[in-house]
């Protein structure tokens, strides 16, 4: 008997923990509307030539897997700051077979490279996470800037890369 309330109690304890473990992977699969921040540093340059350079050298980009990516370029005035988004065109609502980048027969519509000037309180919050990543450039002072990259971590590592190749080579307006 006494052998049977050992077991019994362990029985429960194991039932315990996968429902633990079941709730924790069930919360991990609800998509948060923020992306998980990849990389923050200090920067030399412009906040807006910065981002011109990085939208043009991502657009510029040759390989298949960027091809699916749609860029905004958002400068917000008032803060002096700019953001680049980069979406996935296969999750963006309205789009047909003839402009699919998954048909390669499509005819492809690349974002506008200029940028959208717009209030920060303007702020497109509803991209929730259709977007691949999120790059932000906020004015420290005149020759420095806060870079702050959030997204996934293969597309992001890529527009950090190209962003570090724009600090390097002095991006100039």
């Amino acid at each position: 008997m006494h052998l049977f309330l050992g077991e019994n109690h362990a029985m429960k304890i194991f039932i315990v923990f996968l429902s633990a473990l079941f709730l924790f992977a069930c919360t991990h699969l609800i998509d948060s509307k923020e992306k998980p921040q990849l990389y923050e540093e200090k920067l030399v340059g412009e906040h807006s030539v910065l981002a011109d350079c990085v939208i043009h050298k991502l657009q510029s980009d040759g390989r298949s897997f960027m091809r699916v990516l749609q860029f905004r370029n958002q400068q917000y005035l008032d803060v002096d700051a700019s953001e680049i988004y980069a979406f996935d065109a296969r999750y963006l609502t309205n789009v047909i077979p003839t402009y699919s980048p998954t048909n390669p027969d499509a005819v492809l519509i690349y974002g506008n490279p200029h940028p959208e000037l717009m209030p920060y309180a303007d702020r497109n919050k509803s991209n929730g996470s259709i977007y691949a990543f999120a790059l932000m450039f906020n004015k420290i002072d005149s020759t420095t800037v806060n870079a702050t990259l959030r997204g996934e971590k293969y597309l992001g590592d890529i527009a950090w890369k190209i962003l570090q190749n724009c600090v390097a080579s002095g991006a100039k307006p």
